[in-house]
C-alpha cells in the first residue's frame, strides 16, 4: 500500500515539539515523522544541539582593571577620531550631544549596560513570549517582570 505523502514539519513546530509543548496526538505524529525524515530530524538536531550550547553559555567576569583598560582604550580612539572630525555647524552640535552620551556611558558602564538590557528585554519580550525561551532560560521571565514592575 502507498504511503500518503507527508509534509515537513516547520522550525517552529519542531521547536515545540522538542520544548514538550504540542499535544499528545501531534506529539507522536511528528516522532513517527522523524524517524525517516532525515531533513526534519537533522533541524532538530540542530534545535537541540543550539539549546545545549545556550544552557552551557558562561560569561567571564570582567575585573575593574579591564573595564579601566578598556575605557582608557576606547577614550583614546574617540580623540583620535575627533581631532579628524572637527567642524562647525550643525555637525558640531551633534557630536557635542553625542560626546556627552559617550563619556556618560564610559564614566557608568554598568548602569548604561543596565539601559541597554532593559531596552533589549522590551524589544525581545515579543520575541520570548512566542516560541516560550522563558522554558529554556527561567530566568527571563523573571527578569522580564521585574522589569515590567521597574519601569
Amino acid at each position: 500500500m502507498k504511503r500518503p505523502e507527508e509534509r515537513h514539519y516547520s522550525e517552529e513546530e519542531l521547536l515545540v515539539h522538542m520544548l514538550g509543548e504540542d499535544a499528545q496526538s501531534v506529539a507522536v505524529q511528528i516522532e513517527e515523522h522523524l524517524g525517516h525524515c532525515a531533513e526534519c530530524a537533522g533541524i532538530l538536531g540542530g534545535q537541540r544541539e543550539l539549546l545545549r550550547l545556550v544552557r552551557e553559555w558562561a560569561v567571564p567576569l570582567l575585573g575593574p582593571a579591564a573595564w579601566d583598560e578598556q575605557r582608557t582604550r576606547l577614550l583614546e580612539f574617540y580623540r583620535q577620531e575627533r581631532g579628524r572630525t572637527a567642524g562647525s555647524g550643525l555637525a558640531s552640535r551633534v557630536e557635542a550631544g553625542l560626546r556627552r552620551v559617550w563619556n556618560y556611558a564610559l564614566e557608568n558602564p554598568l548602569t548604561t549596560l543596565g539601559y541597554i538590557a532593559a531596552a533589549v528585554a522590551f524589544a525581545s519580550e515579543r520575541t520570548i513570549t512566542l516560541f516560550r525561551l522563558e522554558r529554556i532560560l527561567p530566568a527571563t521571565g523573571e527578569l522580564i517582570e521585574f522589569l515590567r514592575q521597574v519601569f
